[in-house]
């Protein structure tokens, strides 16, 4: 019996050699190195949430990492409700307005990808900074 499957890449010849690169180039260093970067932005921003007193914390897991507007970390559903939604939508817009391009959503995520570099996190860290300056003014 066949049955249709739909979607964007499916089959499609160039995702598929790129999906099989992936193996050549993502090494356990290339993504330990990624990783450090990761946690080098994440105890940076730490650091401007502690610094400025900001009502948020950050999440990491290897190459992910995220700034959730509110102090206490988000367990469940009603942890999640009580984020402060326009706060994160604030930090998003003002990152996309500085070039800080990142997922749009209620919480400010980011991957680092194997290009990123100190510079790139530096910029991160800078645009929030200038954010928790602009708030406590």
């Amino acid at each position: 019996h066949r049955m249709p499957h739909f979607g964007t890449y499916n089959g499609n010849p160039l995702v598929m050699a790129a999906a099989a690169a992936v193996d050549d180039v993502c090494t356990h260093e290339a993504l330990a190195a990624a990783e450090q970067l990761n946690e080098g932005a994440l105890s940076a921003i730490d650091d401007v949430i502690a610094q400025y007193e900001l009502p948020a914390h950050t999440v990491g897991f290897g190459v992910k990492g995220a700034v959730t507007w509110s102090p206490a970390p988000v367990r469940n559903y009603r942890d999640y409700k009580r984020t402060d939604f326009a706060t994160a939508e604030l930090s998003w817009l003002w990152g996309v307005n500085r070039g800080i391009l990142t997922p749009p959503g209620l919480d400010e995520q980011w991957l680092v990808s194997l290009a990123h570099t100190a510079r790139d996190n530096e910029l991160l860290v800078a645009e929030i900074t200038e954010l928790a300056q602009a708030l406590r003014a």
